[in-house]
């Protein structure tokens, strides 16, 4: 039987193999989780399965907002509710009250989904926020 865990960050190779997997063109290189690891305000959680791991969140907690930097699952385990049970479990270490931020490209409609379902709102829209291809991304919160 598989088996579901949470767990720190061990280093920037994990989160750069799972990036790669779960996205097209994945922006984010080894040194760049590397440099973000090193910082006291960037918090991360992966999701392990069977010791693998499969999926992570980040974000940079300041004073009482934290805003969500990633969020990638390998697509081998996508569509299975992992990336909401993960955020769960994430929110869990944060203060109550705590207000997070994320942007999402407005096409992804799976993404907004899981977001809505766990109570974030979407307050505002910026134009032609995200590059290769030019998307307005759709700017939600959630208070903890």
């Amino acid at each position: 039987m598989s088996k579901l865990n949470f767990r720190p960050a061990i280093g920037a190779d994990e989160l750069f193999a799972i990036a790669q997997d779960a996205y097209v063109g994945s922006p984010w290189t080894s040194a760049a989780f590397e440099k973000d690891l090193n910082s006291r305000l960037t918090h991360y959680l992966v999701l392990t399965h069977d010791d693998e791991p499969i999926g992570f969140v980040a974000g940079t907690l300041v004073i009482d907002e934290l805003s969500v930097s990633n969020v990638a699952i390998k697509t081998a385990f996508q569509k299975q509710g992992l990336g909401q049970k993960m955020l769960y479990e994430w929110f869990k270490r944060f203060d109550p009250h705590t207000r997070v931020l994320l942007e999402v490209r407005a096409s992804n409609s799976a993404a907004k989904h899981v977001y809505e379902k766990l109570g974030f709102n979407v307050y505002h829209e910026r134009k032609d926020y995200y590059q290769n291809p030019r998307e307005d991304a759709v700017l939600m919160d959630y208070y903890i």
